[in-house]
């Protein structure tokens, strides 16, 4: 959601929270990682001694060379130190934290995100297509493309039966432009919801 946040911080309404659950999953990952490198410090010569005892093992004579340099340990801190890195990330990031409604308390739920490679002028049709609430107009999406220009979201806050379209476009992370946030209501809401269920894939391109 990192991509629309801007966006989504100058609309009226919404907040931005941190998930308790996200936050218990990332705080435990990392205390994981803390746990590993501990282990493996305290216990550096046995793991090495270890090592190279397993590498007499081995089958494969790359396995012996490896495990003959006792790096078992040094695997082990690297490694943790690595993950601790991207759980605190987590943890200081968008990705522990969630969008709300501040008149309701509901989430919104992230229901799809879609790269895609758009033109402009296709963009611009697709963007009217959501807001019309129509989904013939909508769905199929076009395919999606690893790197395209195009990025949609959507989210729902299903306890207050609405629905969120947002939409991306630009090559550039820093340079990318926001489309204003769709919202739907009442039957475009349960439409579009429907249309999520079955994958964005029935119905006809938009211009068809």
């Amino acid at each position: 959601m990192a991509l629309y946040d801007a966006t989504l911080s100058r609309t009226p309404g919404f907040v931005s929270r941190r998930s308790l659950p996200r936050t218990i999953v990332a705080t435990g990952a990392l205390l994981l990682c803390l746990a590993a490198v501990v282990f493996a410090v305290v216990n550096f010569a046995g793991l090495i001694e270890y090592s190279r005892e397993s590498a007499q093992e081995a089958s494969r004579p790359r396995y012996q060379a490896l495990r003959g340099l006792g790096i078992l340990p040094i695997a082990i801190i690297i490694l943790a130190v690595t993950f601790g890195v991207f759980a605190i990330g987590a943890i200081a990031g968008s990705w522990s934290r969630v969008w709300v409604r501040e008149q309701t308390g509901t989430p919104l739920r992230k229901r799809f995100e879609g790269y895609h490679a758009f033109s402009p002028d296709a963009f611009e049709r697709l963007h009217a297509a959501f807001a019309s609430g129509d989904p013939t107009r909508y769905v199929p999406l076009p395919e999606q493309t690893r790197g395209g220009d195009g990025v949609v979201f959507i989210w729902t806050a299903d306890a207050d039966q609405l629905a969120f379209v947002g939409m991306t476009w630009g090559s550039k992370r820093k340079a990318t432009l926001n489309a204003p946030l769709i919202v739907l209501s009442g039957r475009p809401f349960g439409d579009l919801d429907r249309a999520l269920r079955v994958g964005l894939t029935v119905g006809r391109r938009p211009g068809s």
